[in-house]
């Protein structure tokens, strides 16, 4: 792997852990039906909502994963302020 995708992934895995720490000052984590592994995957997929219509598609599909397994309303909520997040990372970032 060159150090370019090597410093791409570091810095891609600090904005996800970034916006659970926000997430988190929002919502009790513990008490979201979510195992850590779906938490961070519906981060990190909605982080990668942003760059191509594919990725959009991808983001929706593991939602709907999530809300066959979870129900619903906690996956919308959670999702929704993901995304909020996301945007204020992504102001932040310009």
């Amino acid at each position: 792997m060159s150090w370019k995708s090597e410093t791409l992934k570091a810095y891609e895995a600090r904005v996800v852990a970034d916006a659970l720490a926000r997430l988190a000052k929002q919502v009790d984590l513990k008490a979201l039906p979510f195992s850590d592994d779906e938490l961070r995957t519906l981060a990190k997929r909605a982080r990668e909502f942003f760059t191509s219509e594919n990725k959009r598609g991808r983001f929706d599909r593991f939602k709907a994963h999530l809300s066959a397994r979870h129900g619903e309303e906690p996956v919308a909520a959670v999702a929704a302020a993901l995304v909020v997040i996301n945007n204020a990372i992504g102001y932040e970032e310009k």
